[in-house]
């Protein structure tokens, strides 16, 4: 569910960063069936590359960044997928056949035009969906989506999204907003949207607030027969639902947590070198500040701040913490032209 439009000013979702179990799946899946264009494959590797994954020494990874650009180095920097192939012994998967909503982060989600249609092409390719497409109102205000599930590479939960009616809905306004916006060749957008399963909401809310500045736009509780078939959860489940903007239409963050149902908790799976979706990284104006607001709501460190390069990023200031809401984690980023060490920052 993704349907609503944001003027604020917040941090959107820049990556979802993946452990993947070979790039050439992800490039067959996220260059080929999403359409995203891709950066060159390198080998992230050495001291930092170790230290900033929490990773031993001699670790390395291939990696590749997935993101829409109308042009080499520009469009939206919302959205992208970096995917890292580790070069580890005994990496475990993180979603297991059958998964459905999991703890931690578990789903990406893509806009399309036609649903219906896609949903075909995909199951022609072999992909595995949880149901067909649903229609459902969300609200006479916020109008009808059509939504759909299927498990994308290495069991990734993937929902595609249609937006329709007119602009007299908030679903309507919003398609009129992606339509300007673009979509690749194949007809997808970037990430519009990523879920994350939390188990303390005020403590989730508190980071993507007080670190990111993102807003919440919808706080609900879903339940309704239908969202509940296309989500594979039980009939009768209550989810409490909340969405987090933040200055873009895309790189939404919709925050899930289980009402009367329970779901297995694989944040501590989800971790390099593992494969799956390892943690979201934003683009903050200021790593310094977001380092202070991660203290403040104690957000535990993963790996401290660093100076590092990141594939398809460039020079950045960089760390990685602990959501205080669910454990999953979190990479922050301020990118930088120049060196952060003439700064003063390490």
């Amino acid at each position: 569910m993704s349907a609503f439009t944001f003027e604020n000013s917040g941090s959107p979702l820049a990556i979802a960063i993946l452990g993947v179990s070979n790039i050439a799946t992800a490039r067959a899946f996220y260059r080929d069936v999403i359409g995203l264009d891709e950066s060159p494959e390198v080998t992230w590797s050495g001291q930092t590359f170790e230290k900033h994954f929490a990773l031993p020494q001699g670790s390395s990874a291939k990696a590749v960044m997935f993101g829409f650009n109308a042009a080499p180095g520009q469009g939206p920097k919302v959205g992208r997928v970096l995917a890292l192939e580790f070069n580890a012994k005994d990496r475990k998967t993180i979603p297991t056949k059958g998964d459905r909503t999991y703890r931690g982060l578990w789903n990406l989600n893509f806009y399309v035009d036609d649903i219906r249609a896609t949903t075909k092409t995909l199951q022609a390719k072999g992909y595995e969906f949880w149901s067909e497409p649903v229609g459902y109102e969300v609200s006479a205000k916020a109008g009808a989506p059509v939504e759909v599930l299927f498990d994308g590479p290495d069991g990734l939960a993937i929902n595609l999204v249609e937006l329709t009616g007119d602009e007299t809905t908030t679903v309507g306004k919003l398609k009129k907003e992606v339509e300007a916006l673009g979509k690749t060749k194949t007809g997808f957008t970037q990430v519009a949207t990523t879920s994350h399963s939390i188990i303390h909401r005020d403590k989730a809310l508190a980071f993507y607030t007080r670190v990111l500045g993102m807003e919440a736009r919808i706080d609900d509780i879903l339940g309704k027969p239908e969202t509940n078939h296309f989500l594979g959860r039980p009939h009768d489940a209550k989810t409490r639902a909340t969405f987090m903007a933040g200055n873009h239409q895309f790189g939404k963050v919709a925050l899930s947590h289980p009402e009367n149902y329970s779901a297995p908790n694989k944040v501590d799976l989800a971790v390099p070198p593992n494969i799956g979706y390892l943690a979201q990284s934003f683009c903050v104006p200021s790593i310094l500040r977001a380092q202070d607001a991660c203290n403040a709501i104690g957000a535990e460190i993963y790996s401290p701040m660093m100076e590092i390069e990141i594939p398809g990023i460039g020079l950045a200031a960089a760390m990685i913490v602990c959501n205080p809401g669910s454990g999953a984690l979190m990479h922050l980023f301020e990118e930088g032209a120049v060196n952060f060490r003439a700064k003063g920052m390490f």
